[in-house]
C-alpha cells in the first residue's frame, strides 16, 4: 500500500511540471534602435551603466504591444569581453494602460554589444501582469534571430 501511495504522488508531482505553462504568447518585433546609453560608474563599459529602449511589437495574435526595457550592468569580466546586465522590462497591451506583463533577469552579454548577440538566447522570470495578466508568473525566452529582428516567447502560468 504504502508503494503504491508514493507512486500515485509521483505521477501528480510529475504530471503537474508537464503543464506548467497554461498560456503561450509569442511576441515579435524588428531590430531594435540603439538605446538610450546612461554611462553611470566608471566610464566607458562599467558596473551601474543603464540601458533604456522603447519599441513596438506585435503578438502572435495580432495584438499590437509597446515594450518598454530596462537593462543594468551588474558584472563585467573584462578580460572575456563579458558583461551580466539585469533586465526589468513590461510588456504593454493595445493602449498599454491595462493589460501588462512584467519580466526580469539577469543575462550574459558581450560587452561590445548592446543587445544579445545574433542566435543566442535567455531566459528570464515573468513576475507579474496588470489587468487581465494579474497576477500571473512564469517564464520568458528571449531569441535574437539571424535576421537582426526578435521572438520573445512567453510561458504563462
Amino acid at each position: 500500500m504504502h508503494i503504491l501511495k508514493v507512486l500515485i504522488v509521483t505521477t501528480a508531482i510529475f504530471s503537474s511540471g508537464l503543464s506548467l505553462a497554461q498560456t503561450k504568447i509569442i511576441v515579435t518585433h524588428p531590430e531594435v534602435q540603439a538605446p538610450t546609453f546612461l554611462d553611470h560608474g566608471k566610464p566607458g563599459q562599467s558596473i551601474g551603466d543603464v540601458r533604456l529602449w522603447h519599441f513596438p511589437a506585435k503578438a502572435n495574435d495580432g495584438t499590437n504591444i509597446t515594450t518598454d526595457w530596462i537593462m543594468t550592468t551588474t558584472g563585467v569580466v573584462s578580460d572575456k569581453g563579458v558583461e551580466y546586465r539585469i533586465t526589468s522590462a513590461v510588456f504593454s497591451f493595445d493602449d498599454g494602460t491595462k493589460d501588462q506583463i512584467v519580466i526580469q533577469g539577469v543575462a550574459k552579454y558581450s560587452s561590445s554589444k548592446a543587445t544579445l548577440d545574433e542566435t543566442t538566447s535567455t531566459r528570464r522570470a515573468i513576475t507579474g501582469g496588470t489587468g487581465k495578466f494579474g497576477g500571473v508568473g512564469g517564464w520568458i525566452e528571449t531569441e535574437h534571430l539571424t535576421d537582426g529582428s526578435w521572438r520573445h516567447t512567453l510561458y504563462i502560468k
